[in-house]
């Protein structure tokens, strides 16, 4: 008899060793991470200042349609002679110019007159140049303000209408010489042109 019952609890351990058949499916493996998404480079901000030797950009450029933002607008882009830009690019630099500078104008400030009886606003912002790369028909500037933000423009001239304009005098004519693209802060233009003013 105690054979017996050995036997038996022999066997009742090793059913419960035993490995036991279930219903269950085995559990699927875990899915892998997500790849993370691959961030596009931004296009590098340009610094520095170059212009092409040689070249006579000198004038007004007048927006052919309204730039606005907020109540400021833009009157006018303005490039001085090229010895003004050897002098900036040699380290001669003041507060209150640049080789290239925008203006706009506040138009919720009060209207005054220039010089020669012309109605202008009371309150303008010039902005200067952080940067720029100008030459062989190519047009970029980098400027900053504290009301509009960081500005970047960017484009083209023509430089063969320049020049027709230019010889027509300083009035010249209304016909775009300069295409660009242009950032104001948040606000984007996708499409700006400009005239040539050659100036009173």
């Amino acid at each position: 008899m105690r054979n017996i019952s050995t036997m038996a609890g022999l066997a009742a351990l090793l059913a419960a060793c035993s490995p036991q058949k279930t219903d269950q499916a085995p559990a699927a493996p875990a899915p892998a991470p997500a790849a993370a998404p691959v961030q596009s480079a931004a296009p590098p901000v340009l610094s520095g200042f170059s212009h092409v030797k040689g070249e006579d950009l000198f004038g007004y450029y007048m927006p052919t349609q309204e730039v606005k933002i907020g109540a400021y607008t833009l009157q006018n882009l303005s490039i001085l002679p090229e010895e003004d830009f050897v002098k900036w690019e040699a380290g001669e630099r003041t507060a209150t110019s640049s080789p290239i500078m925008l203006d706009f104008a506040d138009e919720s400030s009060q209207q005054g007159e220039t010089e020669l009886g012309q109605p202008n606003y009371t309150r303008t912002i010039r902005v200067l140049a952080r940067a720029y790369k100008v030459g062989g028909g190519d047009f970029r500037f980098v400027g900053v303000d504290p009301v509009l933000g960081d500005i970047q423009i960017d484009g083209t001239f023509n430089l063969d209408k320049l020049k027709a304009n230019q010889a027509q005098g300083p009035n010249g004519s209304d016909e775009p010489v300069l295409m660009t693209g242009a950032r104001f802060g948040a606000q984007v233009f996708k499409t700006l042109s400009f005239s040539w003013f050659g100036g009173d």
